[in-house]
């Protein structure tokens, strides 16, 4: 677990290393990366909208965030 850490200073690996949890966004029609965040065991926590949508397709739908939590990572209970 402290591996990442030391070769990564300042990276996410840290974070996920002091805060216990891994945490993941993404644009809520992008369902190639939704994917991938759910085969990595993270799990849906929310859908919110920003204030100021960019000008990019499908942004209206606003944007998703999934989680992982370190007790779920170390209980390994990845999908299979």
């Amino acid at each position: 677990m402290d591996l990442p850490s030391r070769h990564y200073p300042g990276s996410r690996y840290r974070q996920f290393a002091i805060i216990g949890s891994w945490i993941a966004r993404t644009m809520a029609v992008n369902q190639p990366s939704r994917r991938v965040m759910e085969k990595c065991g993270l799990a849906f926590v929310r859908g919110y909208h920003f204030d100021d949508v960019p000008a990019i397709p499908g942004a209206e739908q606003g944007e998703v965030e999934y989680a992982l939590t370190r007790a779920e990572w170390q209980a390994g209970s990845l999908p299979q």
